[in-house]
């Protein structure tokens, strides 16, 4: 049995926890917020013991996962802390705002031996891991180009309108942007070249980005990020992939989302596994109420730990180049010009 303490008790870690209620091998044992009747009323759901500090759960709680569903900015202490505790760890997307503190956090696991993860969910989320099976069989054959959105109101919901804050989210470029070039990179490979422009809002955050990048074969990806939708948009999130010898399109907002159009033969609707029985997200922010993909990034992890896998569908350098990519984005977006990784 995992018994895990789950930092941070917003939106993320009310979707995690629910997950991990519906293993039979995990348990929440503990739980960290700053806010006192936060960690009431999660203590009492799960039945878990709260504290106030990441410090005071690793002194006192029986935990051997910790998972991190803090801000951004506070990504780095926790995970050190929990390294230097032995604890293995799951920490949400964007691993850092800074691949310095990127490299210290992969460095601090290193040392201190323990399985880390950070939560890429689209690499679990059932619809994109359909479509990175089509592609990995050749059937369409190599790819040509990739398509991507993810558009979206502005998220609200966030501890102290975190997520509006460069300094704790990074802005949508960074926060949002990052599931999108992550998928380029996980289909197509590292980019060699990285061209973007943005819109900033009144605190300094990139919070609408259009991002070009080059691969290896030529082949070229494209994706627009923004968070600055009106409340009644719905969120959007579309993937077009372009083969030699057909096209994949996923788009959220039809139905069936993905269809699969070969060169030489009719539309395709592939099956779309479900992995909860249909269950939903409890929680009332966010935009996503699926738990699909999060239960699976979840099961996984925990099953690694279980099974002493090293985690490798999402790696710490996997995690690190997604993050470069964004930062890349943003650089480009502020010079005017493409940058190179």
């Amino acid at each position: 049995m995992v018994k895990v303490g789950v930092v941070g008790l917003g939106f993320m870690g009310g979707m995690h926890a629910q997950a991990y209620s519906i293993l039979p091998n995990a348990q929440i044992t503990a739980a960290v917020d700053a806010d006192k009747q936060r960690r009431k009323e999660f203590a009492a759901k799960y039945g878990a013991e709260a504290f106030p500090t990441i410090e005071r759960m690793l002194a006192q709680a029986d935990v051997n996962l910790v998972d991190v569903c803090l801000p951004t900015n506070m990504h780095r202490r926790a995970v050190e802390k929990a390294a230097a505790a032995g604890k293995h760890i799951l920490c949400e997307k964007p691993i850092a705002l800074t691949l310095r503190d990127a490299d210290a956090m992969i460095a601090a696991v290193e040392r201190a031996g323990v399985k880390f993860m950070v939560a890429h969910v689209l690499r679990f989320w059932p619809e994109y891991t359909v479509i990175k099976d089509i592609v990995s069989s050749g059937r369409l054959g190599k790819i040509k180009s990739l398509t991507a959105s993810r558009l979206s109101p502005p998220p609200a919901w966030g501890w102290k309108h975190w997520f509006f804050q460069p300094k704790m989210s990074g802005g949508a470029v960074v926060d949002l942007h990052i599931h999108d070039l992550d998928q380029f990179a996980w289909l197509a490979g590292p980019p060699k070249t990285v061209f973007a422009g943005g819109l900033t809002n009144e605190f300094g955050a990139m919070q609408s980005v259009w991002t070009t990048c080059t691969h290896a074969d030529g082949v070229v990806s494209f994706a627009q990020g923004s968070e600055m939708l009106p409340s009644n948009y719905p969120f959007t999130m579309t993937l077009t992939v372009c083969c030699e010898r057909g096209t994949i399109e996923l788009n959220s907002r039809l139905t069936p989302a993905l269809t699969v159009y070969p060169a030489d033969g009719e539309p395709e609707h592939p099956a779309i596994p479900d992995l909860t029985g249909g269950a939903t997200s409890e929680e009332a922010m966010g935009n996503i109420q699926q738990l699909g993909g999060y239960f699976a990034e979840i099961r996984y992890f925990v099953d690694c730990i279980e099974q002493n896998r090293t985690p490798d569908v999402v790696t710490a350098a996997d995690a690190r180049l997604a993050l470069a990519m964004c930062l890349a984005a943003r650089k480009s977006a502020l010079k005017g010009k493409p940058v190179s990784l």
